[in-house]
């Protein structure tokens, strides 16, 4: 294959094959090394949910700790548009929603009644109220639970179809086996 020739360099005579064939041995190596090295991890480049922090992109990776949601439990995600009035006492019980997210649908007087809205941003961040009322542009929470007051305009939320139990509000029509909703 290859031709053995003479060089004659300096006074060395190097032979032309030997030298063909270390640069092919040395090129080979070098592709091999590279190759090999590409398919070793790095602690560096361990996906984001391997790690306790940040990752490189700034998010920090949240969710239900593994539980499964139960499919049965609708949900309405939204930000809040604007701020309802307040009642008498200067405190704030309505919002007007903005639908966020593919599941989100129009809404239709009192779809909402009863189900458990979350706070996902701002002020008021996991304060969970119950919904008492609703229209088609306005969403109003029972007393119970204290007013909206620092909820703030974009803030982030989640209406379940779970009630104050924890309990799937689609769940079995007379109740009596209703098992609690996961992540509850």
């Amino acid at each position: 294959m290859f031709a053995a020739a003479s060089i004659k360099y300096d006074g060395v005579q190097v032979k032309a094959k030997r030298l063909r064939v270390r640069a092919s041995a040395v090129v080979v190596l070098t592709m091999g090394w590279s190759i090999a090295s590409s398919q070793v991890p790095f602690a560096s480049d361990a996906a984001p949910f391997d790690r306790g922090g940040l990752a490189r992109s700034g998010f920090v990776q949240v969710g239900h700790d593994n539980i499964v949601v139960d499919p049965t439990v609708r949900r309405y995600t939204g930000m809040v548009a604007a701020l309802g009035l307040p009642n008498a006492q200067g405190k704030m019980y309505s919002f007007m929603p903005s639908p966020v997210g593919p599941r989100s649908f129009p809404l239709s007087p009192d779809d909402l009644r009863g189900w458990r809205l979350t706070v996902l941003s701002g002020k008021r961040f996991g304060q969970v109220f119950t919904v008492r009322t609703n229209t088609e542009s306005e969403i109003t929470v029972t007393a119970d639970k204290g007013s909206l007051d620092g909820v703030g305009v974009h803030d982030v939320f989640i209406i379940e179809s779970i009630d104050a139990d924890g309990v799937s509000m689609f769940g079995p029509a007379d109740g009596a086996s209703a098992a609690p909703s996961p992540g509850v």
